[in-house]
C-alpha cells in the first residue's frame, strides 16, 4: 500500500509525476465541493455520497494504472473521467447556469497538460458542445428541475475551486518550464564537455591510429622470419617516421649486436629520443628516434608521450622477434640433431602421422608417403601382450610423457627394437591435440642383452651349484655394504631376500649376523675400504636356534670408472670347524687322558725292569698292567666310534686312507 501512494520521480518519470499530481488534486477538489454541498444542501446526501464515491473510484483507477505503468491511458482515462463528473455534475444542478460549469475550464487545462494541445483542443471541443446542447435543451425545457439552489455566496464557492485548480496548474506549467529550461541550459553544458572530451578523443584516436598502422607494419616485416636482420632493420627503419608527430624531419637507426641500419637522413640532433633493451642471449637492440630540426616544445619535451609509448612497444616487440628468431634457430640445431642420432615422428591425436624424419623411414623401411596419414599401428609387432601398453594408455591419457621399448615390425616384416620416448602436446584446454615421439635404435643392444641374460642364466646355474655364496660389493666409509652382485648358492644357510632387494637394502643379510661378531665384522670392513687390502673374515651367523660359522674372503679392484670393487665368496665352514674340533679335541684326550695311564705302566715296566720284584709282586703289576691297558683299548675304541660319528656328521666324505702312514709301530 505505501508503494501505491509513492510520488513517482519528478525528472525521470515526469508524465506518470504529473497523473499522479492531477490525480490527488482532482480527487481533493471534487471532495471538497461536494462536502460543502453537504453542508448547504444536507438533504441531498444521496446526490454527494455519489459524487464522493465516483471520485475516490476515479482516483483508485487512475493511481493503479499510473502505478502499473499505464501511464498515457491513466492520462486519457483521467481526462474522460472528470469531464464526464463535471458535465453531468452541471447537467443534474441546472445546466448552463450551473456553478460547477466553470470547472470545465479547468478540465481542458488539464487535458492540456497530460494529452498534449490536441488532447485539449478535443475535450474543449466536447465541452462547447455539452454546453451548447445544455443550452439548446434549457431554450426548449428539455433540462431537468434544477436540485440545487445557489446564493452568491456558494457560487463564489463553486467558482474558486476551479480557479485554484487552475493556478495549480498554472504553477506546476512555469515550474515545468523552468525546470526544463534548466535541464535545456545543463545538457547544453554537458554537451559542451562531451564535445570537447570527444575532440580529445578523436585526437587521441588519430594519434592512436598512427601508432598502431607503425605497429602494423613493423609487425607485418618482422613476419617475414626468413629475411636477413639487416633486410628487416631497413624496413622498420623507413616506416617509423610516419608513426611520428613530424615525419619529415624525422631520422631513425636500428642498432642489434653488430648490424646496424640507420635511414638516409640520419645524422647527430639534440632532439632525440632512444631505448636499449637486452636479449635473453644478452645482445643489446638500441632505436633511436630523433628531429633534424628543433619543434615546438611540448609539456613533455619535444617527443609526445605516445611517442615514448610507441618506442617502448617496438623495442619489446623487435625483442620478442629476436627472441623467438633465436630459439627457432636453437629449435632448428636440436631437431637437426635428432634427426642424425634419433628416430622421430609427429602423430596427432587420432594417431595418424603427421611427420616423420629421414631416420624413422630408413629404419621402418617404409616411405614418408606410405606413412603420413596412416595410424602408427601400422609398425606396431605383435611381440607385446595388451598389459604391455596399459602403462603407456594411462600416461597418454593423463597427458604425462612415457619412456618404454617397444620391438615394431618393419615394411619387410624384420623386428626391430626402440628405446621410445612420447611427448604429449596439450591445448589451452588441457586437451591433447599431437604426439611427438623419439625412438632410438637399440636392437643391437637387445640383440646383446639377449647374450648377457643368457650368460646370466648360465652364470646363476653355475653359482646355484657352489655350496657357498659368491659376490660382488663395494664398501662405505662407515662400513656398510652394496650388494651389486650375490649368487643363492647350496648351503645350509641362504637368505631370504631377492636380489632387487638387496641391492637396495643391504643390511637385510647383517641381522644374521652374530651380536658378539659384529664390531669384527664392521672393523673389518672398514679395514677392507682404507687399505684396499683383500679381505679374510670368519664370523657367525644365528640360524633360529642354530649358530653357523662362514668365512668371508673378497679381493679389491678398480672398475673403468676408478670405483674400487670387492670380488669374494662366503661359505660355510661349520663342518670344516665341527671337524677340526674333534681332531683337536682326540689329541687333547690322547694328551691329557690317556698320559696318566701310560705314566703308570712306565713306572710298573721300569720296576720289573730293575728286577728287585719277588714273582709274587710281579704278577701283582702284570695284573695292573693288563687291566690299564684293557682300559687303555677300551677307551681307544670308544675314541675312534666318536672321531668316525663326528666325521660322518660333518659330511667330510673324503676318502684319506691313502694319506694315511700305516706303520706298524710308532719306533720304527
Amino acid at each position: 500500500m505505501a508503494s501505491f501512494f509513492s510520488i513517482p520521480d519528478k525528472e525521470k518519470k515526469y508524465q506518470s509525476y504529473m497523473v499522479y499530481v492531477l490525480t490527488v488534486l482532482w480527487t481533493g477538489f471534487i471532495i471538497a465541493t461536494v462536502l460543502l454541498g453537504w453542508l448547504r444542501f444536507p438533504d441531498l446526501a444521496a446526490r454527494w455520497l455519489t459524487f464522493v464515491g465516483l471520485s475516490l473510484f476515479i482516483g483508485f483507477v487512475n493511481l493503479t494504472l499510473n502505478q502499473l505503468g499505464y501511464t498515457r491511458f491513466a492520462s486519457i482515462s483521467l481526462t474522460l473521467m472528470i469531464w464526464l463528473l463535471v458535465t453531468i455534475s452541471c447537467y443534474s444542478a441546472g445546466g448552463i447556469m450551473a456553478p460547477g460549469i466553470s470547472s470545465q475550464v479547468s478540465v481542458i487545462l488539464t487535458a492540456g497538460f497530460l494529452l498534449g494541445w490536441r488532447g485539449g483542443l478535443v475535450i474543449g471541443l466536447m465541452t462547447i458542445g455539452a454546453d451548447f446542447g445544455m443550452v439548446y435543451m434549457e431554450l426548449n425545457g428539455s433540462l431537468p428541475v434544477p436540485s440545487i439552489q445557489h446564493n452568491p455566496l456558494t457560487r463564489w464557492v463553486g467558482t474558486i475551486i476551479p480557479f485554484a485548480t487552475i493556478l495549480a496548474l498554472q504553477y506546476y506549467a512555469t515550474e515545468h518550464l523552468r525546470s526544463g529550461l534548466l535541464r535545456v541550459q545543463r545538457e547544453i553544458v554537458k554537451r559542451k564537455e562531451a564535445e570537447s572530451i570527444t575532440n580529445q578523443t578523436v585526437y587521441s584516436l588519430q594519434k592512436r591510429v598512427k601508432e598502431l598502422k607503425t605497429l602494423s607494419s613493423v609487425s607485418r616485416i618482422l613476419q617475414d622470419e626468413e629475411a636477413p636482420l639487416k633486410d628487416i632493420f631497413s624496413e622498420i627503419a623507413n616506416v617509423l617516421p610516419s608513426g611520428w608527430q613530424y615525419p619529415d624531419i624525422t631520422a631513425v637507426r636500428i642498432c642489434f649486436a653488430s648490424t646496424v641500419y640507420a635511414t638516409e637522413n640520419f645524422h647527430h640532433s639534440d632532439y632525440c629520443q632512444q631505448v636499449e633493451v637486452k636479449t635473453e642471449s644478452g645482445s643489446i637492440l638500441r632505436i633511436e628516434v630523433l628531429y633534424l630540426d628543433q619543434v615546438p616544445e611540448m609539456d613533455e619535451g619535444p617527443f609526445m608521450k605516445e611517442e615514448r609509448n610507441l618506442i617502448n612497444l617496438l623495442a619489446d616487440m623487435m625483442k620478442t622477434n629476436l627472441e623467438r628468431r633465436g630459439r627457432r634457430a636453437e629449435l632448428n640445431d636440436y631437431k637437426y640433431a635428432l634427426d642424425i642420432g634419433y628416430m622421430v615422428s609427429i602423430s596427432g591425436a587420432d594417431n595418424c602421422f603427421t611427420y616423420v624424419n629421414d631416420n624413422f623411414c630408413k629404419t621402418s623401411k617404409y616411405s614418408p608417403h606410405e606413412l603420413l596419414g596412416k595410424k602408427y599401428g601400422i609398425i606396431m609387432s605383435d611381440y607385446h601382450p595388451s598389459e604391455y601398453f596399459t602403462e603407456l594408455g594411462k600416461a597418454l591419457h593423463e597427458g604425462k610423457p612415457y619412456r618404454g621399448e617397444f620391438c615394431n615390425r618393419a615394411k619387410d616384416g624384420t623386428l626391430y627394437w626402440v628405446d621410445t620416448t612420447v611427448v604429449p602436446f596439450l591445448d589451452e584446454a588441457g586437451n591433447v591435440y599431437q604426439y611427438l615421439t623419439i625412438n632410438h635404435d637399440i636392437t643391437e643392444r637387445k640383440a646383446a642383452d639377449d647374450k648377457i641374460k643368457q650368460s646370466e642364466q648360465l652364470l646363476k646355474k653355475i653359482t646355484s651349484q657352489i655350496p657357498g655364496n659368491t659376490y660382488m660389493f663395494e664398501i662405505e666409509e662407515d662400513g656398510n655394504n652394496n650388494i651389486l652382485f650375490m649368487s643363492r648358492g647350496k648351503d645350509v644357510f641362504n637368505y631370504n631376500y631377492e636380489f632387487n632387494d638387496l641391492s637396495k637394502a643391504a643390511r637385510a643379510l647383517r641381522e644374521f649376523t652374530h651380536p658378539d661378531d659384529q664390531v669384527k665384522f664392521n672393523e673389518a670392513m672398514k679395514s677392507a675400504y682404507k687399505t684396499l687390502s683383500p679381505l679374510s673374515l670368519q664370523y657367525r651367523v644365528v640360524l633360529g636356534n642354530n649358530i653357523r660359522w662362514r668365512w668371508l674372503q673378497a679381493a679389491p679392484e678398480k672398475d673403468i670408472n676408478g670405483k674400487i670393487l670387492w670380488y669374494g665368496a662366503s661359505n660355510d665352514i661349520t663342518p670344516l670347524l665341527d671337524y677340526i674340533t674333534s681332531i683337536e679335541q682326540i689329541i687333547f684326550d690322547i694328551g691329557h687322558v690317556i698320559r696318566r695311564p701310560v705314566s703308570s705302566m712306565l713306572g710298573m715296566s721300569k720296576l720289573i725292569f730293575d728286577g728287585v720284584l719277588t714273582e709274587n709282586e710281579i704278577r701283582d703289576i702284570s695284573k695292573k698292567l693288563y687291566l690299564i691297558s684293557e682300559e687303555m683299548d677300551k677307551f681307544i675304541h670308544e675314541l675312534n666310534h666318536e672321531y668316525q660319528k663326528k666325521r660322518q656328521d660333518t659330511n667330510l666324505n673324503i676318502d684319506l686312507s691313502s694319506l694315511i702312514d700305516k706303520r706298524n709301530s710308532l719306533f720304527n
